[in-house]
């Protein structure tokens, strides 16, 4: 099984889905949907620090979508839940970090889930992605890993669900809700693989 089919799933769109290099690229005013990529903030700081500045570009991407000043824009991460735009129930926000880069995604009219992950697997793959991926993992290969584990994330994003073992009850809820397809990170960060998940039309 290839990667992309790994990460995409049947019926998913081809090809990646841009993402914005903040703070130089900038979604465009009429954005839906769209995705910040913050490159060296996990880093040259602590995670902490690169938590703090994807919310400050959640913010100020959605202030200048929304035409609204920053201040107005305040994020709450509910213990569990997705991060939210207070007082904003329909906007949907996901963050994802590894060292090196940062993802900050958001859908004004929904929920959304994003994941970045490092494209090379680890050592103890194949037993993962027994466990989380389903059968159907025995067929892959390492480089089929990353892009899988990523839509999985993303989906549980989107869907507001804890990470738990693959079951056919469990993959056939996400793939009713969720939608999912890659990201293009961009030449610079081909050391990443990402997935952008949302409802299912």
């Amino acid at each position: 099984m290839s990667a992309a089919d790994a990460a995409t799933g049947a019926g998913a769109g081809e090809g990646g889905l841009p993402v914005c290099a903040w703070p130089v690229q900038r979604p465009a005013p009429a954005a839906r949907v769209f995705v910040l990529a913050l490159s060296g903030s996990s880093s040259s700081c602590g995670r902490p620090e690169a938590r703090a500045a994807a919310r400050l570009a959640a913010r100020e991407a959605l202030a200048g979508v929304l035409g609204q000043p920053l201040a107005t824009l305040q994020l709450h991460a509910p213990p569990g839940q997705p991060p939210q735009v207070l007082g904003r129930p329909e906007i949907g926000i996901s963050f994802s970090h590894e060292a090196g880069l940062s993802l900050v995604a958001v859908n004004l009219d929904g929920p959304v889930g994003v994941d970045l992950v490092h494209g090379a697997a680890p050592v103890d793959w194949p037993a993962v992605a027994r466990d989380y991926l389903g059968p159907q993992a025995a067929a892959w290969d390492a480089a089929a890993f990353a892009p899988a584990w990523a839509a999985l994330e993303a989906r549980l994003k989107c869907c507001g669900r804890a990470l738990q073992e693959w079951t056919p009850e469990r993959e056939q809820a996400l793939r009713a809700a969720c939608s999912c397809r890659p990201l293009a990170l961009g030449q610079s960060c081909t050391a990443f693989v990402a997935a952008l998940a949302l409802p299912a039309a």
